[in-house]
């Protein structure tokens, strides 16, 4: 009898599940392997199967970022302040508008306000002038009654520059003034946005502070170095004017004995 081709293809292995189209895979890895070892092996490049001995970097924050975030944040705040001021000046009632201060006598007067009796010095440093301009600008304030000037009681060659009550009146009804104004805004705010404005102003008032405590320690420095200059300057003066004065004495015996100093 005729046997059919699968009949007589031959026949491998000895499993009852070989037949004639059973697949035999053969793992170049399994038979590469060493003995002992077994278990799958990871793919190259899997994403769950990290390099032993590597330290992830973590990645440092963009600043650049933040700080164009609050250069932003500043200039609009800024915008908003300014704002405001326009709002209080259209507010003619207002003292400053009735007074005809000019801006740097506004300045004086408003510095010696908060800082009390000052020095000629201590105006012209605060205002960034010549000591000269500054004794011009309070001459104009005196005149108009706002200031006086007189001796310091701890040292009689400074003369301080005072409010008088005329000029303490005026700039308490020009802050209370931009007051009132401001309390009115405030009325038309909700609860707690007026909470959330008084803790911002808390942190600026801290803030408002450390930078007063840096600019009196600054100050206080640079009169320190002026008074030093001052001494130098003076006692340098004193010095040639000593040795000048020693040089033409000395010059005058010669000149009558006729005998000079030998030069070496």
């Amino acid at each position: 009898m005729n046997d059919s081709a699968a009949e007589r293809r031959p026949r491998t292995g000895t499993g009852p599940e070989e037949g004639p189209y059973a697949s035999r895979e053969v793992s170049v890895d399994a038979a590469s392997e060493p003995p002992g070892t077994s278990g799958p092996r990871p793919r190259a490049g899997r994403p769950d199967a990290p390099a032993t001995g590597t330290v992830e970097a973590t990645p440092e924050p963009d600043t650049s970022e933040e700080e164009a975030e609050r250069g932003s944040i500043i200039t609009r705040l800024a915008d908003l302040q300014r704002s405001l001021g326009r709002f209080f000046a259209r507010d003619r009632s207002m003292p400053l508008m009735a007074s005809t201060l000019t801006m740097q006598q506004f300045k004086v007067v408003m510095f010696l306000t908060f800082a009390g009796p000052t020095s000629g010095q201590e105006l012209a440093r605060h205002l960034g002038v010549g000591l000269a301009t500054v004794t011009g600008i309070v001459d104009r304030v005196v005149a108009q009654g706002l200031v006086t000037r007189h001796e310091d009681p701890h040292d009689r060659r400074v003369r301080l520059v005072e409010l008088t009550e005329a000029g303490r009146r005026l700039t308490g009804e020009i802050i209370e003034a931009g007051t009132g104004g401001y309390v009115r805004l405030l009325r038309r705010l909700d609860t707690e946005t007026l909470r959330t404005m008084e803790t911002v102003m808390r942190k600026i008032e801290d803030a408002m502070r450390d930078l007063h405590a840096e600019e009196t320690v600054t100050d206080a420095v640079n009169g320190v170095i002026d008074d030093i200059s001052s001494d130098i300057s003076s006692d340098v003066s004193s010095g040639v004017a000593a040795h000048a004065a020693e040089a033409t004495v000395a010059t005058e015996e010669s000149a009558a004995t006729g005998r000079f100093p030998d030069p070496g």
